[in-house]
């Protein structure tokens, strides 16, 4: 019998138009630090939380067009305490949202943005654990 599990997600990657630039994004905007960068580029990103995010280069082909509901990975969800004070603070960012803030899948709140290369990304504030 095996015991063999994955323990989690270790990153999440993301192919960029320029690494560096949507890498500095992640970081100032919302709180990333350089964790580590590779000449190629390839750049780690540590969260608050210690979650890591990859930013490397793209192959050169085309974004493909896709919905939340298009095969394949769709987009990120960043957890926040206070879906609010995000959306105040990234209103300030300049931030392109496409949706407006609507109940979550499975409890909470939701918005859906765009970091500036148009990856789709979301805040969902979840109900606090009793």
């Amino acid at each position: 019998m095996e015991n063999f599990k994955v323990k989690g997600i270790d990153h999440p990657a993301l192919a960029a138009e320029n690494v560096e630039q949507l890498s500095t994004w992640y970081c100032e905007v919302l709180g990333y630090e350089v964790l580590f960068k590779d000449p190629r580029p390839i750049w780690l990103l540590k969260a608050p939380d210690s979650s890591i995010l990859e930013i490397l280069p793209n192959d050169g082909k085309p974004r493909p067009n896709r919905t939340n509901l298009t095969l394949g990975w769709s987009h990120l969800a960043f957890k926040v305490d206070d879906i609010e004070l995000g959306v105040n603070y990234l209103d300030k960012h300049n931030v392109k949202w496409t949706s407006v803030l609507s109940p979550a899948t499975g409890g909470g709140r939701v918005r859906t943005f765009l970091d500036p290369e148009g990856n789709t990304l979301q805040l969902i504030e979840r109900p606090k654990s009793n």
